[in-house]
């Protein structure tokens, strides 16, 4: 099947899936083996589950690498649709792309968490997100992402978004995943003063290229560590890092925004121009 049908389809069974009623922004992992056509489906081998994943080729002969992208079934943002978009875009320079759903839902914590403070929290979520749980899924995706990227040539980079991202910075930071060879972290952030903090150092320490993208609407938690981020990586010296973000006109995906394209196209030129800074 030619790209140009392939890429007519997945806009198709978005757009239809979004018209459900009750469907919200948010895909599940049933609606990648019902809409989506066996040669785009990946099943990835995660202890003892497996888990569907998208797997969407390059357009042009000269293949570059992989790219994986973990979409949040939660997020609208960095969500399977957003994924899709990005994922045509970089196939046009060269890239696979791996879009692998990830589902903080299935990490949340049995005890509630106890809020000390008056002062109004962003994203507060509705059942408590255990941080080692959804760490170690995470961890558990990465590596079967990385597993089948192993199987091709070139490159190897990962995009993450919020907490997904958090985790994902912290799992290479203490040794519990091996470094891409570039990360582009989407608005970081942990929803807990700790672990929020504590990626600026992350980041600071990291020993591979880093592009860190700042969306001020994603929430406050990532807005309130943008400037110490910046502050950290510089005193450190880090070279290959570049920060940049979204303004409130780029719209990217905020609510209603069921089809985020501006933002996605923006976010794909900003991690094109990265990747051929650094010479790929």
């Amino acid at each position: 099947m030619s790209r140009s049908i392939h890429r007519f389809r997945w806009f198709i069974v978005i757009s239809l899936l979004l018209s459900i009623p009750g469907k919200g922004y948010a895909l599940t992992l049933d609606d990648l083996t019902h809409y989506f056509h066996d040669d785009d489906l990946l099943s990835l081998a995660v202890a003892d589950q497996q888990i569907p994943a998208l797997e969407i080729q390059p357009s042009v002969p000269l293949v570059r690498g992989t790219a994986i992208i973990l979409v949040s079934l939660q997020s609208q943002s960095l969500n399977l649709d957003t994924g899709l978009v990005l994922a045509d875009s970089l196939g046009e320079k060269g890239w696979r792309t791996l879009l692998i759903p990830t589902d903080f839902t299935q990490a949340e914590a049995t005890q509630p968490a106890t809020i000390t403070s008056d002062k109004p929290i962003a994203n507060l979520l509705t059942a408590p997100v255990d941080y080692d749980a959804y760490r170690l899924q995470i961890i558990g995706l990465t590596n079967a992402a990385y597993t089948r990227a192993n199987q091709f040539k070139g490159y190897t980079f990962l995009v993450a978004e919020g907490m997904t991202s958090a985790v994902l910075l912290d799992a290479i930071h203490n040794g519990f995943l091996s470094a891409p060879d570039t990360l582009v972290s989407v608005g970081a952030f942990w929803p807990a003063r700790s672990q929020n903090n504590a990626l600026a150092d992350m980041l600071a320490q990291s020993s591979y290229p880093v592009l860190d993208i700042s969306i001020p609407s994603l929430s406050q938690w990532q807005s309130a560590t943008v400037e110490q981020r910046r502050t950290a990586v510089a005193a450190s010296l880090k070279q290959l890092y570049r920060q940049r973000s979204f303004t409130a006109q780029q719209s990217y995906g905020g609510a209603g925004d069921r089809l985020p394209r501006p933002g996605s196209a923006w976010l794909s030129t900003e991690i094109y121009s990265w990747l051929r800074y650094l010479g790929w």
